[in-house]
């Protein structure tokens, strides 16, 4: 069996009180317009761009301290290969999701705990 190609970064996703506020600031930072439809609880950069997604969440449980930056990797079609890959390096697999709209991921915890996302490829809308 070949190997799936490299992981690469999908999103940067970002935890925090006000998705649309937080995206309005990082747009300006970057020069690029948010999505159409941010609303306090989910905005978006870029999302059908060729590059990295600016995701942003609320997640009102998360709005002090560390953390709220969460790496989202893209695994494409072998999602889940890579998911296992990275368990087998020393990973901490936390959950496994299916959303409403078709997409699937692995949430993992580093050797430090940190959290990041293995993503399968995104649903056709």
């Amino acid at each position: 069996m070949t190997d799936p190609e490299p992981l690469h970064v999908g999103m940067h996703t970002f935890l925090c009180p006000d998705a649309a506020r937080l995206a309005g600031f990082w747009a300006g930072v970057l020069q690029r317009p948010v999505d159409d439809g941010a609303t306090p609880a989910f905005a978006t950069i870029g999302f059908d761009d060729d590059g990295p997604t600016w995701l942003f969440v609320r997640d009102d449980d998360r709005i002090a301290g560390p953390g709220r930056l969460l790496l989202d990797l893209a695994g494409e079609e072998h999602w889940r290969r890579h998911a296992d890959r990275v368990e087998a390096l020393g990973a901490e697999r936390i959950t496994e999701h299916r959303d409403d709209d078709g997409a699937e991921w692995v949430a993992l915890r580093d050797p430090e705990g940190n959290v990041f996302r293995v993503f399968g490829p995104r649903p056709a809308g």
